[in-house]
């Protein structure tokens, strides 16, 4: 099945932790699940002609979740990002790598390794994947509005978009998220503001080929008329 004119789907993972906690085994062994799964989804997307794709990964509310959480979440980014065989599948994938949110809240180490995998995939051009990654729609506006103020730019609807994290790429005109909550919980609210949204209960390391068919079927149903 063809998206046809939809182009960028977002989306918000949600689910690892209970899909974990329902075969009693580790939370970090249902994120790792549900990272998998996100390498599927980006081929499956490309299969159906989807340009770009923005993963919410870590969210700026994160950081205020136990250290302990902290600690393992991001040892386990660090093990996906080392690991050869998971990037060469999204490499082989066609597919260029963008980093967004606030990096520098990460640690040296592992903004090494996102930096390199960016540069390998940086001659790929079959489909855009962003990885938000410290991220939170509210921070992103204000430190745009900080970057615009510093370099003396105009506030204008057009500024704003042009200095997001995702400037360069339409704005997504499908969220999905998996998990069985309704909201957006701070994911690309700027971005978002006619985007469909689209909400299952089926839990992250689930979603599959067929989940996303739906998705999209459910999205070509819908009339688009952006306030008009």
């Amino acid at each position: 099945m063809s998206g046809g004119d939809l182009s960028h789907i977002g989306f918000v993972m949600d689910g690892n932790a209970t899909w974990a906690s329902r075969r009693s085994a580790s939370p970090m062994s249902g994120y790792a699940a549900g990272i998998k799964v996100a390498s599927d989804v980006v081929i499956a997307s490309r299969a159906r002609h989807i340009k770009y794709l923005t993963f919410y990964a870590f969210s700026s509310e994160n950081w205020g979740r136990p250290e302990t959480w902290i600690s393992a979440f991001m040892e386990l980014m660090m093990r996906f990002f080392a690991d050869g065989e998971f990037i060469q599948k999204i490499l082989d994938a066609g597919a260029k790598l963008k980093m967004i949110g606030d990096k520098s809240k990460l640690s040296p180490e592992l903004q090494r390794i996102m930096n390199e995998c960016e540069e390998r995939s940086q001659d790929n051009r079959d489909i855009l994947v962003q990885l938000a990654v410290s991220y939170g729609g509210k921070d992103e506006i204000v430190r745009t509005a900080q970057k615009m103020a510093k370099l003396g730019i105009d506030f204008t609807e057009e500024n704003i978009s042009a200095h997001l994290d995702t400037a360069g790429i339409p704005d997504p005109q499908l969220i999905i998220r998996t998990g069985g909550k309704h909201r957006l919980s701070n994911f690309l609210l700027w971005q978002a503001s006619y985007s469909e949204l689209y909400f299952t209960d089926v839990l992250w390391p689930d979603f599959d080929d067929a989940e996303l068919d739906k998705a999209i079927h459910e999205f070509t149903k819908r009339e688009r008329t952006y306030g008009r």
